[in-house]
């Protein structure tokens, strides 16, 4: 029974070599490589620039002969090195598809057989039949990978050309990767992705100045690659435990794919529901209140480590909050093949006003590439009071009311305090915040007179509005018992509101600043108290 479908028996390539003033000599850019490859499965060459990954791909598909040694393969062998190698401008995609999948090795039977799925597949559409010199570099490398996709082989080799196109295109190259896997097809791929390599391959080789240092399971030969490079140059770098994050992701990287279903499909959530405090589906919810966010999905292989995630964004793409099963330090062992159920449940949605989406994902450990990822998917509504200025938050506070608390002479005064009195302007994300604000000036009896703050973000998002009417004792101290905002810096801007005319009469931007830490990562702006629940999955809670 035959159990390899490449075979590589003591591989050597060498190239002359001429060195300055002193002749020739060879260059042995592989030397005495024997391997043996699965006849079906993902396997990885990693190495540096220059141990002959290249060379080794070029060598297997044929394209280059070894200069001693054997290569024996079982089956047709196609090369992904250049994607859309002999495309010509003058012609059209449909043309080119001809032209390039014959070069690939592919007959003209095969390719009017396949033709409707590479067109599918491109998603060109009616451009297939405009000239090539017409397409964008992106509409190229997607004509490109849907030649080589859909047409028939027993080896695949691809050499650093995964990043095709947008994200959504990248995730359908990926999960047609995967179904050629469960096809029973042998892919051979070097990157220098180290969560690509780990995510997809089966087994990992290790090339280090042309010969075979090491083959075993991805992360132990990724491992041992990590292991070789820092042996050769000094590195420093921040150790993640017991250090505060600072800053935070803000804004959704990829509106435009909102309501498209990414990934590679191992694992496929089947439906998402949004569930209120009294345990029925909803779309709308109060700012303040509890939300469940169900998830049944079905896993159709053996899937190791993978972590769930939940994100929610205002519809203008602020990122508000998060969550993932890695961040909260669950560690999910493995996903058998069948049904599952995961929710995350807040506590309290301490999002103001306004419209939302939701995002909900597996992914692979690494974060690289999804399972399944239904990106912006669910659009909901937290309801309330009008909220014409865009507030984001909804965050609780207490407002007490104090006599003289500063005498300095000025306009308006606004210090920040720890929950002893001390001024400071570092805060930790979920812990005590106390704003004093004084007014000083002449007797204030007007009632239609308000103090205002206002929260920023850095970059002008408009996080938190506090309000008090003005009278006469006009300084506050306003107490964040819990202030959740996550790590970056903020600022604060105050003003005097005049209620009748509907305008500042006074209003000073960005009075003070101040900067959030936290002692483990979030994504968003807000942090949101919540649990997980996981039902069907092996996992542990280091928390």
């Amino acid at each position: 029974m035959i159990t390899s479908r490449i075979e590589l028996d003591n591989i050597s390539k060498k190239y002359p070599f001429k060195k300055d003033g002193s002749g020739a000599e060879d260059f042995w850019a592989l030397k005495d490589v024997s391997l043996k490859i699965n006849m079906r499965g993902i396997s990885g060459i990693i190495g540096r620039n220059g141990a002959g990954k290249t060379t080794f791909l070029n060598i297997i598909a044929g394209t280059l002969s070894p200069s001693q040694g054997k290569v024996s393969l079982n089956g047709k062998v196609v090369g992904l090195f250049n994607l859309g190698v002999g495309f010509q401008d003058e012609l059209t995609g449909l043309e080119n598809i001809f032209l390039n999948g014959a070069i690939l090795g592919a007959t003209r039977k095969e390719l009017e057989a396949k033709l409707n799925t590479i067109i599918e597949f491109s998603e060109l559409g009616e451009f297939i039949d405009m000239p090539l010199g017409s397409y964008s570099q992106g509409m190229r490398l997607r004509l490109g990978f849907s030649i080589i996709a859909n047409i028939d082989f027993d080896i695949l080799v691809v050499d650093e050309v995964l990043a095709v196109g947008d994200s959504l295109f990248q995730s359908k190259c990926y999960e047609r990767l995967m179904d050629l896997k469960r096809q029973g097809k042998t892919l051979i791929i070097t990157s220098q992705d180290m969560g690509i390599i780990e995510r997809f391959c089966d087994e990992v080789v290790l090339l280090d100045h042309g010969r075979v240092l090491f083959k075993g399971a991805p992360l132990e030969t990724i491992n041992r690659y990590r292991t070789l490079l820092n042996t050769e140059k000094f590195f420093v770098g921040p150790g993640s435990n017991g250090c505060l994050v600072e800053n935070t992701k803000k804004w959704a990287q990829d509106m435009q794919d909102w309501g498209k279903r990414l990934g590679t499909k191992e694992v496929i959530i089947e439906s998402v529901k949004l569930i209120n405090k009294f345990g029925f589906a909803i779309n709308k919810i109060k700012s303040g209140e509890s939300l469940r966010i169900e998830a049944i999905f079905t896993a159709k292989d053996k899937v190791d480590r993978p972590h769930f995630g939940v994100a929610i964004f205002r519809e203008d793409g602020v990122y508000c909050y998060g969550p993932n099963t890695k961040f909260d330090r669950y560690d999910i062992l493995e996903l058998k093949p069948g049904r599952g159920c995961f929710t995350l449940t807040y506590d309290r949605i301490l999002l103001a006003p306004g419209t939302y989406r939701i995002s909900v994902a597996i992914w692979d450990k690494n974060e690289k590439v999804a399972f399944d990822y239904h990106n912006g998917f669910y659009e909901f509504e937290v309801t309330g009071k009008d909220n014409p200025d865009k507030q984001l938050l909804d965050m609780p506070y207490k407002i007490k009311r104090v006599k003289n608390a500063f005498q300095e002479l000025g306009n308006i005064i606004v210090k920040l305090l720890s929950e002893s009195g001390v001024e400071k302007n570092v805060f930790t994300t979920d812990h005590s915040m106390r704003l004093a604000i004084y007014v000083a000036g002449s007797d204030i009896k007007e009632k239609h007179l308000f103090i205002w703050a206002g929260i920023y973000r850095d970059d002008g998002i408009y996080c938190q509005g506090i309000q008090a009417p003005l009278k006469e004792d006009r300084s506050f101290i306003i107490s964040f018992n819990r202030l959740p905002l996550l790590p970056g810096p903020y600022s604060i801007s105050v003003g005097i509101y005049d209620s009748l005319v509907r305008k500042f009469l006074i209003r000073h931007d960005n009075i003070c600043q101040f900067r959030m830490v936290f002692n483990r990562h979030d994504h968003g702006t807000v942090y949101l108290k919540h649990n997980w629940h996981i039902k069907g999955v092996k996992y542990e809670n280091a928390k």
